[in-house]
């Protein structure tokens, strides 16, 4: 289901007249191209902007952090914003999408953050035999969740840190839910840009507390 995306309905006229009657059938073609073009929405698009962390007080570990690329179900893999208005339904908007798809935008909003905090020595994307360690991360939730009292963003991120031996040292779930301002688009991305700072930050500190106490 989509919203705000109307699809005009099609009359097929069949002329009895024996003659040809090209000319008629040109002009009401125009008139519906015109008609069309006269009430398709205009597209807007839209990105995250989760806040900046302050930079970290403590020296950064001693490692290379590799970052995988962010895996996504494939809703979360195109541009289009998902909604729902009950737990068993993908919906989307029709004239409002995002810049580039949720998982990319996830991806680059965490190598940032991660280069950001200043907790690791460097962080790069992952690849084989350049990190000292590896963070995998999954965007289960990325969307609006619509319900009688409000509208929220809801972003869910399960991530998983493996050192270069592939042994685990840290797996967990993120989940933030944030209230939206206002019943709008907008509104809803900017609880989306909140609850993805929080994530975030959390990430960030849990991995590198993982990455130390394996250290010690």
């Amino acid at each position: 289901m989509t919203r705000n995306l109307s699809t005009p309905r099609r009359r097929w006229v069949v002329s009895r007249i024996l003659r040809p009657a090209w000319p008629l059938v040109g002009l009401a073609s125009g008139m519906l191209l015109l008609a069309s073009c006269a009430t398709a929405p205009e597209v807007r698009y839209f990105r995250v902007d989760p806040a900046l962390p302050a930079p970290a007080a403590e020296a950064p570990l001693p490692v290379t952090l590799g970052v995988a690329r962010v895996a996504a179900p494939e809703p979360y893999r195109q541009e289009r914003i998902i909604y729902r208005t009950s737990p068993y339904e993908v919906q989307f908007y029709g004239a409002d999408r995002w810049e580039s798809s949720p998982a990319d935008m996830v991806g680059h909003a965490l190598l940032d953050r991660l280069r950001r905090s200043g907790l690791f020595r460097r962080v790069v994307p992952w690849r084989y035999g350049e990190a000292d360690d590896r963070l995998e991360v999954r965007l289960r939730r990325f969307e609006e969740v619509d319900e009688a009292d409000a509208w929220y963003g809801v972003v869910e991120l399960e991530y998983e840190v493996v050192d270069g031996d592939g042994k685990g040292l840290l797996r967990a779930v993120s989940d933030q839910r944030v209230r939206a301002e206002s019943r709008t688009v907008d509104g809803v991305v900017r609880a989306l840009s909140q609850g993805l700072a929080v994530s975030l930050d959390e990430v960030t500190a849990k991995t590198a507390e993982a990455i130390r106490k394996a250290q010690r």
